[in-house]
C-alpha cells in the first residue's frame, strides 16, 4: 500500500500527460492524483518491507521501504500541503501555457519526497535524494525564458550536488563499517563502534545535509531558488526538499549525536541563524524575506537536534509546514495583484480580507505569538535548551529580530497609499483555488498547537522510535513563555513603528548595508569557483603535457621498432657483420677506458 501511495501521483501525472490534450485539464487531473494519494493514506500500517535488488559479496542490496510514527508524520505533510500547493497552482499557473510539464514535475516531485519520508536504508535514501534534486532543479528553472531563472536552477544544482559526491561517499562508508545499509541495524550498531572511517561517514553525510537544507556555507541557494514560481517556492519551503536534510539528521540521531560532532552541527546552524535573520531583516524582495526565514528555521532545527532537543525540534519540523505555506501563498497573491516583487511597490494586500487575514495567521505563527503554532515551536525549542547558556541566549536575540521582520514584511504589503486604489480590482479578481487554500492553513496553523501535548504520544507508539529522545512531553515553563512574549512583542511594536507608523527615524539603510550577507557569500563562491576553475585548468594543462610526452615516447618507440626491422631481414652475413662492429665496439670502449 505505501508503494502504491508514493508511486501513485506521478503514475497517474504521467497517465494523465499522455492522454488528456486540453491544458486546462491537467490541473484538475493533477488535483485529483494528489488527492487520491492522501485519501488511501488512512489504510497504511507501521511496518518495513525489502524489495531485493541486487546480491553483492553474498550480501543482498534492496529498496527498503519503513513506515514509522516520524515517517508517517512527513508523509501526511507532504501529501497534504502537496494537494494544497496544486490547488493553489490551478489559479496562480492559469496563464502559463506549459501545464503538463509544470504539473507532471510537480507529482513527480511529490512522489520524490513521499519516497524519501519511507527511506528504511541508504538505497532508498539515495534514489529519493537524487530524484529531489533532479525535480527541484527543473522547477526552480520552469520558466526558463529567464536568465536568472536558469542560473538560479543551476546554482541551486551545483550545491546540492556537493552534498550528492559525499552522500555517496557516507555510504560507501557506512557500508565498510557496518556491512549493511539498512537504517535499523546502523543505529542498533552505532553505539559499539568506533573508529575513525565511522567518523569520516558521519562527516560526509552531516556536508550532505548541509547543502540540501541550506546551512552555512551552502545557504545562499535557496534565496535564489526563489526563480521559480510561488507554487514550486511554497511547496520547497513548507515539506519538501530542504526539510530533507533535517529529516535525515532526525532519523539518523545516534550518529550525530556523539559530542565530537555535535558541536560541529550546532556551530553551523548557530552561524546561518545569525546571517539569515540579519538578512532577513533587510530583504526587499517579497519572496525573499520568507525564504530567508526558512533558512533561519532550519538553522533553529538543527540548533536543537544539535542540543538533544529532537521532539521540540521534531514538533517545530510539523508546524512549520502549515504556516511557511501559507507565507508564501500570500507573496504570490501580493505579487499577482500589483505584478511587482519588491516591498516598496506592493501594497493594498487590505483588498482581498480572506487573503489577508489568512496571511496575518501566517505571520503571527512566525512571529511567535500565542495561542498560535509558531509560539510552541519556538517556545518549546527555547525551553529545551534553557541549560544552554548561549543557544538559548541566541534564540532569544532571534525571538526579537524574527517578529521584527515579519512585522515589517506585512506591513508593507498592508499599507494603503495612491497605487492601492488601482490594485484592489486585480486583489478581487483573485482566483478562489488560490485563497481558499490560504484559509484552511491558516485554520490548520491554529489547530496545530494541540498536537503540541499530544506529539509525544504519536511518536512513542509501538518501538519503532526507542532511540530518539521523544518519550517524555513537551513543556513550557511560564517564565520562558512570559520572556519569549515580551521579546516577540519588543520587535513587532519596534518594527511597527519604523515601518508602518514610521514615527521612529533610524539609520535602517546604513543598518541594511552592514547586514546584507548575500554578496559576501556569492562572492566567497565566486573565489571557491576561480580556485577550482584555475587547479582544474593547471590539472589539465599537467595532463595534457604528461600526455604529450608518452606520445612522444610512443612515436620514438616505434621509430625505433620501424628502424630495427630494416636490419632484421634474416641474412646470416648482415648479424655476422653486426656481431663483428659489436665486438670491436667493445674492444674500443675497453681499450680507452681501462688501458689509457
Amino acid at each position: 500500500m505505501i508503494a502504491v501511495i508514493v508511486l501513485l501521483p506521478l503514475l497517474l501525472g504521467m497517465l494523465a500527460v499522455a492522454l488528456i490534450r486540453s491544458m486546462s485539464k491537467i490541473r484538475y487531473a493533477a488535483i485529483i492524483a494528489g488527492a487520491a494519494s492522501l485519501a488511501l493514506l488512512p489504510l497504511v500500517n507501521y511496518g518495513t518491507t525489502t524489495l531485493p535488488w541486487l546480491l553483492i559479496a553474498g550480501s543482498d542490496i534492496g529498496v527498503t521501504i519503513s513506515l514509522t510514527p516520524l515517517s508517517l508524520m512527513l508523509l501526511s505533510i507532504v501529501l497534504l500541503i502537496g494537494l494544497f500547493v496544486l490547488i493553489y497552482s490551478a489559479g496562480y499557473m492559469e496563464s502559463v501555457l506549459d501545464h503538463r510539464r509544470f504539473y507532471l514535475e510537480m507529482l513527480a516531485f511529490e512522489a520524490a519526497m513521499a519516497t524519501f519520508a519511507v527511506s528504511g536504508n541508504f538505497i532508498t535514501l539515495f534514489i529519493a535524494w537524487e530524484f529531489l534534486s533532479l525535480t527541484s532543479y527543473l522547477l526552480i528553472g520552469f520558466l526558463h525564458n529567464r536568465n536568472s531563472a536558469i542560473r538560479a536552477a543551476r546554482k541551486a544544482l551545483t550545491i546540492v550536488f556537493i552534498g550528492d559526491l559525499t552522500l555517496i561517499g557516507s555510504i560507501v562508508l557506512f557500508w565498510h563499517v557496518f556491512g549493511t545499509l539498512e537504517f535499523a541495524q546502523i543505529i542498533s550498531m552505532a553505539g559499539a563502534v568506533h573508529s575513525i572511517d565511522l567518523y569520516i561517514a558521519v562527516l560526509l553525510l552531516l556536508i550532505a545535509i548541509f547543502t540540501k537544507s541550506a546551512q552555512f556555507p551552502f545557504h545562499e541557494w535557496l534565496i535564489d531558488a526563489m526563480e521559480g514560481p510561488t507554487p514550486v517556492s511554497a511547496y520547497l519551503h513548507s515539506s519538501t526538499m530542504v526539510k530533507a536534510g533535517v529529516f535525515a539528521a532526525i532519523l539518523l540521531y545516534p550518529l550525530f549525536a556523539a559530542p565530537d560532532v555535535s558541536w560541529i552541527i550546532f556551530t553551523a546552524s548557530a552561524v546561518t541563524l545569525v546571517l539569515s535573520t540579519l538578512a532577513a531583516a533587510r530583504e526587499m524582495h517579497v519572496k525573499k524575506v520568507i525564504a530567508y526565514s526558512t533558512i533561519q528555521e532550519l538553522s533553529i532545527m538543527m540548533l536543537a537536534i544539535s542540543s538533544g532537543a529532537v521532539l521540540a525540534a521534531i514538533y517545530f519540523f510539523f508546524v512549520q509546514s502549515f504556516y511557511k505555506a501559507l507565507l508564501f501563498f500570500g507573496s504570490g497573491v501580493a505579487m499577482e495583484a500589483t505584478g511587482r516583487e519588491n516591498l516598496d511597490e506592493v501594497n493594498g494586500f487590505g483588498a482581498r480580507k480572506l487573503a489577508y487575514l489568512s496571511t496575518l495567521f501566517g505571520v503571527l505563527s512566525l512571529a511567535g505569538f500565542v495561542p498560535f503554532s509558531g509560539f510552541f515551536s519556538n517556545t518549546g525549542i527555547s525551553s529545551s535548551l534553557t541549560g544552554n547558556l548561549p543557544a538559548y541566549a541566541l534564540l532569544s536575540g532571534v525571538a526579537v529580530l524574527t517578529s521584527f521582520y515579519i512585522v515589517r514584511w506585512f506591513s508593507y504589503l498592508s499599507r494603503n497609499d495612491k497605487r492601492s486604489a488601482s490594485y484592489a480590482p486585480n486583489y478581487l479578481t483573485m482566483p478562489r483555488s488560490m485563497v481558499y487554500p490560504m484559509a484552511v492553513l491558516a485554520a490548520l496553523t491554529l489547530a496545530a498547537s494541540a498536537v503540541f501535548f499530544s506529539i509525544s504520544t504519536f511518536l512513542s507508539a509501538g518501538s519503532y522510535l526507542s532511540y530518539l529522545p521523544v518519550q517524555s512531553p513537551l513543556s513550557i515553563s511560564a517564565t520562558d513563555g512570559a520572556l519569549f512574549t515580551v521579546l516577540i512583542a519588543v520587535g513587532a511594536v519596534l518594527s511597527y513603528m519604523v515601518y508602518y507608523r514610521r514615527s521612529i527615524k533610524s539609520g535602517i539603510g546604513s543598518l541594511n548595508r552592514i547586514i546584507y550577507t548575500g554578496p559576501i557569500m556569492n562572492w566567497s563562491y565566486h573565489v571557491v569557483a576561480v580556485i577550482t576553475s584555475g587547479l582544474s585548468a593547471g590539472i589539465s594543462e599537467f595532463d595534457s603535457r604528461l600526455n604529450d610526452f608518452f606520445d612522444s615516447m610512443g612515436i620514438t618507440t616505434v621509430r625505433a621498432g620501424y628502424g630495427i626491422r630494416r636490419v632484421s631481414v634474416g641474412s646470416i652475413n648482415t648479424y655476422a657483420a653486426i656481431f663483428i662492429l659489436g665486438i670491436l665496439a667493445l674492444f674500443i670502449s675497453f681499450y680507452y677506458l681501462v688501458i689509457v
